[in-house]
C-alpha cells in the first residue's frame, strides 16, 4: 500500500515521518530527498535555482512549487508498501494516482504559522510566506477532500494524532 500524507506547510507533515519511523513504519518526507522539489515558474516551466525567502506575494503568484515525478516514481517502484509525506505542491494532480490512500493534515492557520516562524525549514519566516500558504491551504484542501482525501486534524497531542493515523494505516492494509 502506498500512502501519502500532505498538507499545507507547518500542518505537520515532516514532524508525522518523524514519529512514524519511530513507530517502526516505513516513511519517506519528500523534504528529506535532494532535488525532490523545486520552485518553477508557472508560464516558462523554468526551475527557480535559488529560493529566497524574503519574497513578495507577486512572486509567489507566478511561481509554484513542484515535485520532480520521475524521482517519486523512481522511489514508490522500489516499494511494495511505503508511506510518504509531501508537500501540497503545484504539480500534486499528476502524482497523487500514483498513491493507493492520501491523507490531509489540517489545522488552523494560526497553528500553522505558529509552527513555520519556530521551525528549522526557510519558508514560513515571511509575511509573504504565511499569506501564499493560508492561500493554498483554501484551495488545495477543498480540493483534496472533494477526491477523497481523509483529513486528520493535526491541532492536538502529536502522539494522538499519531495514533490515529497509524490506525487509518492500519486499516488501509
Amino acid at each position: 500500500m502506498k500512502i501519502l500524507i500532505t498538507g499545507v506547510s507547518g500542518t505537520g507533515k515532516s514532524t508525522m515521518a518523524k514519529e512514524l519511523r519511530k513507530r517502526n513504519i516505513f516513511s519517506i518526507d519528500f523534504s528529506d530527498i535532494r532535488g525532490m522539489c523545486s520552485w518553477q515558474d508557472k508560464q516558462t516551466k523554468e526551475k527557480i535555482e535559488e529560493y529566497n525567502p524574503i519574497l513578495s506575494d507577486e512572486w509567489f503568484d507566478s511561481k509554484h512549487y513542484i515535485c520532480d515525478l520521475k524521482k517519486l516514481k523512481e522511489i514508490l517502484d522500489q516499494h511494495k508498501d511505503i508511506v510518504m509525506t509531501g508537500v501540497a505542491s503545484g504539480n500534486h494532480t499528476e502524482y497523487f494516482p500514483f498513491f493507493d490512500r492520501v491523507i490531509l493534515l489540517q489545522c488552523n492557520p494560526e497553528t500553522f504559522i505558529d509552527r513555520m516562524k519556530t521551525r528549522i525549514a526557510p519558508y514560513g519566516k515571511t509575511k509573504a510566506e504565511q499569506d501564499d500558504a493560508i492561500k493554498w491551504q483554501k484551495e488545495f484542501d477543498p480540493l483534496l477532500l472533494s477526491q477523497g482525501a481523509i483529513p486528520i486534524n493535526t491541532e492536538g497531542n502529536i502522539d494522538t494524532v499519531v495514533d490515529k493515523i497509524i490506525g487509518l494505516i492500519t486499516t488501509f492494509s
